[in-house]
């Protein structure tokens, strides 16, 4: 686990002055700065989890960030597609998923990937626009299931993106070093990344939270209890802003698969 590397989407090309640094400035409120999640095992926030993966030869490890989500199977992981399909490559060979973890201990044992996927629009043109992912995950060594060990989160499609979220994840680069969950609580909406102007689907939306790499694939709540986002990616040269896929059809036809794999 401690060699793992944070799994990376390509990098945003596209000049820092965006629609959500413009609005991030126009704005009066603090910038969201993420906080130490004190006891990641608890009840409201259990569902989240670190994610290590063995690449292959050659390839290394990688780690991401997900989250536990309700669905008839009890063993549904979201991401970012980034964390499952790389460069052209599944990220299979071995994909497991520690819910609540912290300092290397694994409260809830390991969750290994049993099936993987992602949307179209990621998979086939690497759109970031669609950069989510899935995975389904066999039982963990005390034989439970994913939802029935940890819980799981309900998954919204289609709202409104002026939203308030709270952002998960364990960023690994500094300042930070992977060893806690982080969350940046009610992250405000400040819109769309240009470079989401400039490929199909339905655009990114940019939150204000502070993360680093190994934050991928980290879920985005609303309500308390329902994940409405993952985080993809964010200018190097603006940390600051966080930009997620929107979940509109494709997420919830990758949903809707997912569910069916037992």
């Amino acid at each position: 686990m401690e060699e793992a590397r944070p799994v990376e989407p390509p990098a945003l090309t596209a000049p820092p002055e965006t629609e959500a640094s413009a609005a991030a400035e126009a704005s009066s409120g603090a910038i969201g700065t993420s906080t130490i999640v004190p006891d990641p095992s608890a009840p409201d926030t259990r569902e989240n989890g670190a994610i290590f993966i063995s690449e292959g030869r050659g390839r290394g490890f990688g780690r991401c960030s997900g989250t536990s989500v309700s669905s008839p199977n009890l063993s549904l992981v979201f991401t970012a597609g980034h964390c499952v399909f790389d460069e052209g490559h599944w990220s299979a060979r071995h994909w497991v998923f520690v819910p609540a973890y912290r300092y290397g201990e694994r409260p809830f044992g390991t969750f290994a990937a049993k099936w993987l996927g992602t949307t179209p629009g990621w998979r086939n043109h690497r759109n970031s626009n669609f950069d989510v992912g899935v995975a389904v995950v066999a039982r963990n060594e005390s034989g439970e299931r994913l939802a029935a060990a940890v819980g799981a989160d309900k998954v919204a499609f289609d709202r409104p993106p002026g939203q308030l979220y709270d952002v998960f994840g364990y960023p690994v680069r500094r300042p930070f070093n992977g060893t806690t969950l982080r969350v940046c609580s009610q992250a405000p909406y400040v819109g769309h990344a240009l470079d989401a102007w400039l490929t199909p689907g339905p655009l990114q939306v940019g939150v204000s939270c502070e993360v680093s790499p190994g934050s991928s694939g980290g879920g985005w709540v609303v309500d308390g209890d329902t994940l409405d986002g993952v985080t993809s990616e964010s200018y190097p040269e603006d940390p600051t802003t966080v930009y997620g896929p929107y979940f509109g059809n494709a997420v919830k036809r990758l949903y809707d698969r997912a569910s069916r794999v037992r």
